[in-house]
Parts: structure tokens; C-alpha cells; sequence
């Protein structure tokens, strides 16, 4: 029994030494860059690509995305050592925006000093766990997908540090491979993946400093054995997932006083040429704003995105007056998610369907307008018979709890050129009807292109959202 003790003693001492910590920075505050998929400095930049084929891509990916989040997530019980997934696993999943982050401690060329090796993280508001493969799923028995980056050499990294089952705070008990925390995640495909969970040293590029951002004792998920995933990655672009939702595994919850229980974002247009830098702020780093709007951000169950209360759509000022069932959440069903990772927003197609007719309806009103079908791509779209970008097109209002968020015509609609050099437009939405047969109550996700020119912080702690309407190029 005393040694018992004792074993325990010196577990519960090494769970607090393994806390992650600042290494480098203000004592208080934390930010990091995010690049969008389509910016020069994305491993997943197509330069040769035109703005229509760009937005195709993104509606496909937002589509994609949004029918993953729809499927059940089971619950996070210790009864359970696997969590199945009812989605199938695919690239297009993967959040739009990522992060260059640096993993582990490896000697340099000179003595006494190290450095990390740097990879590609999506940054996902969807999930919790950072994770990342690692070497291990070479060995005999497990199996890796396609990265073109080195897969992480945990066993050789000075900071790495398997963490022993059952006594880590972020370790759930009784899921444990070889006596150290594990987790196990499933899809309904057939796919899955396997692995420790460690804490490493992570570094992150900064708007504040030229020098890194470092986190000690960040606690990670390392997969050894990935199952079924050779269409994970984006052709082996990215190595894993930054997790940014509810649960306590999240960067936001693991990064404690320096974050404050908040984060922030303020994302700008893309266009796929030029992209300024957009940045993910944490804490004292997220600056102050007066004018700001709140509503509640809602949590079910285990599910790790971030629910809203959307109660109706305006357009031009006038609500549509879409019955609010429409986007309430059923047990483990529908719902409405704020979600960064989302390209374009996807609505439930009940209410979608009278947010196109209303549009109809407005349209009609005006000359020279034809109603036009772009092979897949946005449902609703016009060509004009004289270009006039996004002048005469409407706003678009979400009405969520008491605060609105207005889309500006810029965010609610896409403009491009026609075959034979005519302008058209399209309301930059969809249904999850728009390329595959309508699911039973889907989660509608208001998506990244109608967050654009807003200051968005997210208060985890108080459970709120706030926004406000921001030219996001003067502080990204």
C-alpha cells in the first residue's frame, strides 16, 4: 500500500510539472498566424487556378465539412475506450484556415542548443485535440497516411514526454495503451486512428515578436497507428489538427492565463494572389473593442463546436420570418454552428429554400437580371446584362439571440465573369441539397466568408460570443 502511495505520489507530482507553460512571450496574451488555404504561403496554393475554380473548391470543402459536423458525435464516456465517428474521413473536412507550428526539441548543428520541426496543422473550432502522426506508425502492425513532411520523430525529441495513464487532469481513465493515456477515434468508413497522448514543446510565428511564441508540456495526441486514411492530408499538405473547440484538450483551454479563456480573429478577403496576414489572438492580444455585440454560445453534450441561437434571416433589413425550429437543436440532431473552419455558410434546406425564394422575389424587381444554372456551384445566380459588382445587391442578416450579424453584399454574395465575359452573381450560401440528396436534420453552419470584416472573439469561459462589424485589414 505505501508503495502504491508513493508510485501515485510521484505521478500526481509529474501531472503538475507537465502543465503547459510560456516559454517565451508576455506573461500574459498569445498569438499566432493563420494562413488560408488558398494564400501564396499554403502548402495547398494552386497559383494557376481562377477565382471560379477557387470558389468551387470551397464550396465543395464547406459542403463536405458541414455534413461531417451533422453526424452524431458519441459521448466522451470512460465506459468507452473508442470514440466512433459516423463520418467518413476526408481532406475536405479539414478547416480552411492552418497554422505553421513547430514540434519538439531536436539538436542543431551546434551544441547545447535545439530546435523544432515545423508542420502544417489545420486550426479547427470543430474539435479539441491537437494531434499529429508519429513515427511509430511505421512499426510493424500500424500504419501511416501520406505526408510529404517527416513524420514526427517523438522518440528522439528531448522535450517529448509520454504521459502515464490515469493521472494526467487531460488523460480520461481507463483509455491506456502499455500503461500510458491513449486515444482511439473511429469512422463510419472503416477508417480510424490510434495513439499516445504526450506533452511536447510546440512553437508558434507571432504578429508581436520576430521571436516564437513557445509552449512547454502542450499535451498532444501522437498517432501511432492511422487505419484507412489515405485521403487524409491534402495529398500530404498537412500533418494534423489544431484543436480550438470546447473540450479541456483544446489550445484555448490548454493555454490557461495566457489566453484567458478567449480567443479572437478578424478574417479578411481572399483572393488568391494576395493575402495579407491574418492572425489568431489570445487573451491581453485580442484588443479592445466598444460596440461589441454578444450572444450566447451553446454547448451540447460532448460535442466540441461552438452552437449559436440563430433565430431568423433579414434581407435589406426585412426578416423572412423562418420559423425557429428550423435551426434548434434535437438531441443529436440540427443546430446552428459558428464555425471559422467552414468556407461558405450551409443551411439547414427548409430554411434555405425560403431564403432563395425571398431572394427570387426581390430580384424580380429589377432589369436586365437572368436567372442562370453555373454547373456546380452556388444554387442561385444571375447574370447582368451591365456589370456593377456588388452595387444593388442586398445585405444579409443573421439574427442570432439579440445580436445580428450583417453580411454586407461583399460576404453575402460572389461575382464573377460569365464564358462570354458577362458579369453574374451568386448568394454565396447553400443548402446541403446543392450536389447530394438532403439529410435529416443537418447542422446549419454560418461559415468564414460572411464572418469577413468583423472582430470575433469567442469568451469560452463566460460561454459568449461577440462581434462587431471591423475593417480587418487594419488589424487582421
Amino acid at each position: 500500500m505505501a508503495n502504491s502511495a508513493k508510485l501515485f505520489l510521484g505521478f500526481l507530482v509529474m501531472s503538475i510539472f507537465l502543465l503547459p507553460k510560456i516559454a517565451i512571450g508576455k506573461s500574459n496574451g498569445f498569438t499566432l498566424k493563420l494562413i488560408h488555404r488558398d494564400s501564396p504561403e499554403s502548402p495547398l496554393y494552386q497559383a494557376n487556378l481562377a477565382q471560379l475554380q477557387r470558389t468551387r473548391k470551397l464550396i465543395l470543402q464547406s459542403l463536405a465539412r458541414s455534413t461531417y459536423q451533422s453526424h452524431e458525435h458519441p459521448s466522451n464516456s470512460t465506459q468507452h475506450f473508442i470514440n466512433v465517428l459516423r463520418s467518413k474521413v476526408d481532406y475536405q473536412l479539414g478547416s480552411i484556415f492552418m497554422a505553421q507550428v513547430g514540434i519538439g526539441s531536436f539538436r542543431a548543428s551546434w551544441p547545447n542548443s535545439s530546435s523544432p520541426i515545423s508542420y502544417f496543422l489545420h486550426v479547427d473550432t470543430g474539435s479539441s485535440l491537437i494531434w499529429t502522426q508519429c513515427e511509430e506508425c511505421k512499426a510493424r502492425g500500424n500504419n501511416c497516411f501520406y505526408q510529404k513532411q517527416p513524420i514526427f520523430p517523438d522518440l528522439r525529441s528531448s522535450s517529448y514526454t509520454k504521459l502515464p495513464c490515469n493521472v494526467h487532469p487531460l488523460c480520461y481513465p481507463r483509455r491506456c495503451v502499455k500503461r500510458f493515456c491513449s486515444y482511439h477515434y473511429e469512422y463510419e468508413d472503416g477508417s480510424s486512428s490510434e495513439g499516445y497522448l504526450a506533452s511536447e514543446t510546440f512553437s508558434f510565428d507571432s504578429s508581436t515578436s520576430i521571436q516564437k511564441e513557445i509552449v512547454q508540456n502542450m499535451v498532444f495526441g501522437c498517432g501511432f497507428n492511422q487505419q484507412n486514411m489515405k485521403n487524409y492530408g491534402d495529398q500530404g499538405n498537412i500533418a494534423g489538427i489544431l484543436g480550438l473547440g470546447w473540450g479541456p484538450r483544446s489550445l484555448v483551454k490548454q493555454l490557461g492565463s495566457r489566453a484567458g479563456g478567449r480567443f479572437s480573429y478578424c478574417l479578411q478577403r481572399v483572393d488568391g494572389n494576395h493575402q495579407r496576414n491574418t492572425f489568431l489572438r489570445f487573451g491581453s492580444d485580442i484588443p479592445s473593442r466598444s460596440g461589441l455585440q454578444t450572444t450566447d454560445l451553446l454547448q451540447y453534450g460532448s460535442e466540441e463546436a461552438y452552437f449559436v441561437n440563430l433565430v431568423d434571416i433579414s434581407i435589406a433589413g426585412s426578416r423572412l420570418h423562418i420559423p425557429s425550429d428550423h435551426f434548434i437543436r434535437r438531441g443529436s440532431r440540427g443546430g446552428t454552428i459558428f464555425d471559422s473552419g467552414t468556407s461558405y455558410t450551409i443551411i439547414i434546406e427548409s430554411a434555405y429554400n425560403i431564403l432563395e425564394q425571398a431572394l427570387v422575389n426581390h430580384f424580380s424587381k429589377f432589369v436586365g437580371l437572368t436567372r442562370i444554372r453555373v454547373p456546380r456551384f452556388f444554387s442561385l445566380c444571375y447574370k447582368r446584362s451591365i456589370g456593377r459588382g456588388f452595387s444593388n445587391l442586398p445585405n444579409i442578416t443573421f439574427h442570432i439571440g439579440d445580436a445580428n450579424l450583417v453580411a454586407q453584399p461583399e460576404v453575402a454574395f460572389s461575382v464573377d465573369k460569365a464564358q462570354d465575359g458577362k458579369e453574374f452573381f451568386c448568394l454565396a450560401m447553400a443548402s446541403h441539397s446543392l450536389f447530394q440528396s438532403n439529410m435529416d436534420d443537418p447542422v446549419t453552419a454560418i461559415g468564414a466568408y460572411q464572418q469577413i470584416n468583423h472582430r470575433i472573439i469567442y469568451d469560452v469561459t463566460r460561454k459568449k460570443l461577440q462581434f462587431r462589424p471591423e475593417d480587418c485589414t487594419q488589424n487582421p
